[in-house]
């Protein structure tokens, strides 16, 4: 199969670029630097924030921009251009009281920038499903009032089962996401998805969406599949997503981005 013309990849990190103990293998890194050095547009689009993204991505000065968040805050590091859309304060607290209501026993965490705070300890069962390492922080511990005051880029909720009822009461206000199999409620301002990001991005680029090749594994990746011309699903990627895509490559695993790159591009 052989996709159109390429003009920008747009690559989602965890479970896709990146392999599951959470580094970059050689032949991904080559495959994505030599289509730079092409001339092709690189963009990550990704949940995570600015501080996980220059861990994993330290040594790639050629990806043009980054999308964190879902979509709350991108940046453009050869200009220092930054997209910030957080959610409000009073949206915050409204949100958060409805959590505490149903499931006073979650863990909310709000991420502000590239700052994340909570108002309990982290238990170790939930380090892995927010992606801490055994090497890195936690949030910062602050008490209700202070969270109560803050306008979260995103908030992250673990061990709460009820987020569809959550997802009808606010969804005129919020964009609520269910990853990780369900096991990580991720909120946002209505206005911000992965796709409606990438679409301003494209936009300043003066590139079309079908020009650009987009990798992906979980939900959160299907509103840029309908949008992108050549959508490339991870063969550990949800259902959802192989049905949308033109093409399924290797795992995260197994350099399944180098390997689309290298067949199709």
């Amino acid at each position: 199969m052989a996709a159109p013309t390429v003009k920008a990849l747009v690559l989602d990190l965890d479970g896709t670029f990146l392999r599951t103990d959470k580094t970059v293998s050689p032949r991904n890194r080559h495959a994505v630097q030599q289509c730079s050095e092409a001339g092709i547009a690189v963009i990550v689009a990704t949940a995570r924030p600015p501080r996980a993204v220059r861990k994993f991505l330290a040594d790639m000065p050629w990806v043009n921009c980054l999308v964190y968040y879902n979509g709350a805050l991108v940046t453009w590091p050869s200009t220092n251009v930054e997209w910030h859309t957080p959610i409000s304060n009073d949206m915050s607290r409204r949100v958060t009281a409805y959590i505490r209501a149903q499931s006073p026993e979650c863990v909310i965490v709000y991420e502000v920038r590239d700052a994340w705070h909570t108002c309990t300890p982290m238990p170790d069962a939930s380090r892995a499903t927010f992606g801490i390492g055994s090497t890195d922080s936690t949030p910062a511990i602050v008490d209700e009032h202070y969270a109560a005051a803050l306008s979260p880029t995103k908030i992250l909720v673990h061990g709460f089962d009820a987020w569809r009822d959550l997802r009808e009461e606010f969804h005129l206000a919020l964009n609520i996401l269910a990853t990780d199999g369900g096991a990580l409620v991720q909120i946002m301002h209505a206005s911000v998805s992965k796709e409606s990001a990438v679409t301003r991005v494209l936009d300043e680029m003066e590139i079309s969406p079908a020009e650009v090749m987009v990798f992906g594994d979980d939900v959160n990746d299907l509103g840029l599949f309908h949008l992108c011309g050549f959508p490339v699903a991870m063969g550990n990627a949800i259902p959802e997503l192989r049905e949308a895509a033109a093409y399924i490559t290797a795992s995260n695993d197994e350099d399944g981005v180098a390997v689309a790159i290298e067949k199709l591009v």
